[in-house]
């Protein structure tokens, strides 16, 4: 009994995939029965959830919606079919059209979602001339119509008008289907959860109105003053992207580090956009950076100190940092203007690391010769890591978690986490991020001396 449903089962999905693919399918070369749309039902629910889960990407979260949608248009579906067969006097279209359509629905699904994951936001995947989704829809209602036609008895008159009117009514979902319902996705934007956790404070609370400007007013009032004679290394991180706590979590392990190992303790701020955080550590804003690194331009030594600056987020494909905290609208963070805020903060010797997809564009606007620039990724590359679940970047790991451990060398610690990177990436298959380094002239030269001062002074204290 279940080999002979299976069976069957595999035989509609085979003859569906001719059928889409314009070969011969007739409606004699499919098992259509009630089990059998119930279980193509099914199978559809599972595509459109991996096609949702592809289209939000990472951190996205699992939501009852999706059922919903699913049961707003398989009821559609069921209503067209039985107005059809009503209409042709055809009583077996009211079963054969959803058997046969649904069949043939999954090379569909899994192109789309091929696409998604491929092409993430851009879907000019065959030029600006024709774009993916265009390809799709068109695609989409030639299913429509050799469904219906398909699923028509053989022999009838009036084929061609029929099947033309069938797939036009099948087709209104397709213009219509999202005022009807906007929301029916599986996967929820994982900004959009946030904002609705009743786990921890929302950003814009009133007890959080009220204690970020104390958080943040003590995070840099509390900030040491150079000393004379002494290289200082100051640390500033910014971790901006509340929905995914992999990133918190990436900026406590440097933080804790260089507070440790690099003589930065009493001389660190860290700004984070995270639930957890939001009666503790000051807002990851773009306005928020620029004061903190404006305060430290005035703490320092502006010929000798160093000022390391470490940026942990999502970045766009137009080389952008993402900053997110919903409901709070909150500016992104493009390379242009970090360079901006550190002229102006008249910092002059930086190291900057960079950890997020397509970090590398960074590098042309922060380059000179007094600085030092770190990032996960090469310009057009995505780097690796991110996700609600995940206890480290693949870049925060290997460089924070391993390298900067034992390396005082900046540029060895960079080439070995480089190094274990890519031999991680190439064991899991993944495409390689490609991590970048640039090293200013002047820079080149300090830096033996400003590690040679910290191993010194961490001598000095045993640490």
């Amino acid at each position: 009994m279940v080999t002979t449903f299976l069976r069957d089962l595999g035989r509609n999905l085979l003859s569906g995939a001719l059928m889409v693919f314009g070969q011969r399918a007739t409606r004699l070369a499919f098992r259509i029965s009630v089990p059998q749309l119930l279980a193509l039902f099914v199978v559809s629910a599972l595509l459109d959830i991996g096609v949702d889960f592809a289209r939000q990407g990472p951190g996205a979260v699992l939501t009852l919606s999706g059922l919903v949608g699913e049961g707003f248009y398989g009821a559609i579906l069921m209503l067209f079919a039985a107005l059809l067969a009503l209409a042709f006097r055809q009583p077996g279209y009211a079963l054969a059209l959803p058997v046969v359509l649904l069949s043939g629905e999954w090379p569909l699904q899994v192109v789309r979602m091929g696409v998604a994951f491929a092409v993430g936001e851009d879907h000019s995947l065959f030029g600006s001339a024709l774009r993916a989704e265009q390809v799709l829809l068109l695609w989409t209602l030639f299913w429509l119509w050799r469904s219906a036609a398909t699923a028509l008895a053989p022999q009838r008159p009036h084929f061609w008008p029929r099947s033309l009117a069938a797939a036009a009514l099948l087709a209104t979902p397709l213009w219509f289907g999202n005022i009807l319902l906007p929301d029916a996705q599986w996967w929820e934007e994982p900004e959009a959860a946030i904002a609705r956790s009743g786990d921890y404070p929302s950003p814009v609370a009133e007890e959080v109105l009220v204690k970020q400007p104390e958080l943040f007013y003590d995070a840099l009032s509390s900030l040491d003053e150079e000393r004379p004679g002494t290289t200082d290394l100051y640390f500033v991180g910014f971790a901006p992207y509340a929905a995914e706590d992999v990133f918190r979590k990436d900026m406590e392990v440097a933080r804790d580090l260089f507070d440790d190992r690099f003589d930065t303790d009493g001389r660190s701020v860290v700004l984070i956009n995270n639930p957890r955080t939001v009666l503790e550590e000051p807002l990851a804003t773009v306005s928020n950076l620029r004061a903190s690194l404006s305060v430290i331009g005035d703490l320092i030594d502006r010929d000798q100190d160093v000022v390391m600056v470490y940026l942990t987020s999502h970045g766009s494909r137009d080389h952008r940092l993402t900053v997110q905290f919903p409901p709070l609208e909150l500016d992104s963070l493009a390379p242009d203007a970090l360079k901006q805020m550190l002229d102006d903060a008249g910092i002059k010797w930086r190291i900057i690391v960079v950890s997020a997809c397509y970090s590398g564009a960074f590098i042309d606007a922060l380059k000179d010769d007094y600085t030092l620039v770190m990032t996960a990724s090469a310009a057009n590359r995505t780097s690796f890591g991110c996700g609600s679940e995940s206890a480290a970047t693949y870049f925060g790991d290997a460089l924070f978690g391993h390298a900067l451990r034992f390396e005082d060398s900046f540029v060895k610690a960079f080439q070995n986490a480089r190094e274990r990177i890519a031999a991680r990436e190439k064991s899991e298959h993944r495409r390689p991020s490609e991590p970048q380094l640039y090293v200013g002239s002047e820079m080149a030269a300090k830096l033996p001396k400003l590690e040679a001062e910290l191993r010194s002074r961490r001598a000095g204290t045993s640490i």
